[in-house]
């Protein structure tokens, strides 16, 4: 009976698991909301090329601030974003619709889920806005 005990328990800790990485891993609307530290790394493929992404949230003062880092062997660009509190729901009912009308590409690679460059209606109001958002890039 103890055995059967500890193998519905193992399975139910597996599911747990497997259930709690799945919603880690689909909460970035609701982290932005209100700008809880946040870290999700991927990978896509353009033009027959492998590029990483990393996409970090942190509070720093009053401001949230969001990075998309994309690399591509030693050199990256990375695109910084300073928000205000103002700006986060917003940003985040935004991102929870592109997430409701993308999820089966998201579920394919989940780095879509919090990679704001992808959402036009953000790409258009904020990322191209030099007030809020910057990209860098590596020296060679």
């Amino acid at each position: 009976m103890k055995k059967i005990s500890f193998i519905i328990l193992a399975l139910g800790l597996v599911f747990f698991g497997i259930t709690s990485k799945i919603n880690a891993q689909s909460k970035f609307h609701q982290a932005i909301k209100t700008c809880e530290n946040y870290s999700l790394q991927g990978s896509v493929e353009h033009n027959r090329e492998i590029f990483n992404i990393l996409v970090t949230l942190e509070k720093k003062q009053d401001k949230c601030v969001y990075k998309e880092k994309i690399f591509q062997g030693k050199n990256y660009q990375m695109l910084t974003c300073n928000f205000e509190k103002a700006q986060l729901p917003f940003l985040s009912s935004s991102m929870e619709r592109f997430n409701n009308t993308f999820t089966k590409e998201i579920a394919k690679n989940n780095i879509f889920e919090a990679k704001m460059s992808t959402n036009g209606e953000i790409f258009q109001k904020y990322l191209v806005d030099k007030k809020y958002c910057q990209i860098t890039h590596s020296k060679k």
